[in-house]
């Protein structure tokens, strides 16, 4: 005769299978095994961003090869337009966790300003003067900006680029509670906003 307790067990362990088989389907079909959503929000071109600290308008992209450069020969220059919104003066881009990027469209590489020019009328392109610090004055009005990044021997232009402007928040930055002063720092939590501009090749230079 049969162990019923062994038989019992088996369709315990039948219905218990079924069960699973059918969550999986379930999740499947609701689309729980496809990739993460992007961490990126993409924006039309012609679009303002606001950021939360600041508010831009990436307007286009230039790039320049170096050929005498020992390293990252590639100069690309994006231009933009920046408001200050907040009633205090402030530097249009947060050195730490880069507020400012900018993406290869073909090669995903991300590439960081480290210097940019600020001015009411937008100037010749030889009247441009990179610094690395200069405010936006608070409340303002849209100013010209261009910010200079420099890529690897890798990079291959095309007809475009990718400004990447991650949200700002003000927090208190400081590690350990040794400060509860407050800063403008990215939010690493949330999506990168990323527009696709026009990229225009310069004529290569020596220098």
């Amino acid at each position: 005769m049969p162990d019923q307790s062994l038989r019992r067990r088996h369709i315990g362990l039948g219905i218990v299978a079924g069960l699973v088989v059918a969550a999986l389907i379930t999740i499947a079909a609701l689309g729980g095994f496809q990739y993460r959503r992007s961490q990126t929000i993409v924006m039309p071109y012609g679009a303002p961003i606001d950021t939360g600290m600041m508010v831009y308008l990436p307007e286009s992209a230039t790039v320049t090869y170096h050929a005498l450069a020992t390293e990252k020969p590639w100069e690309i220059v994006l231009s933009m337009q920046v408001r200050n919104p907040q009633t205090e003066a402030l530097e249009p881009f947060v050195d730490i966790a880069r507020s400012v990027l900018g993406v290869d469209p073909l090669s995903r590489l991300v590439v960081e300003g480290s210097a940019y020019s600020l001015h009411w009328d937008a100037p010749a392109e030889e009247g441009y003067k990179f610094i690395s610090r200069k405010p936006v004055p608070p409340e303002s009005d849209w100013m010209h900006m261009h910010m200079r990044l420099r890529a690897d021997e890798s990079f291959e232009p095309g007809s475009t680029y990718i400004v990447a402007l991650r949200l700002m928040e003000f927090r208190t930055t400081a590690a350990y509670g040794y400060s509860d002063a407050k800063s403008w720092a990215a939010n690493k939590y949330a999506r990168i906003y990323t527009v696709e501009v026009p990229l225009t090749r310069l004529p290569d230079k020596e220098y």
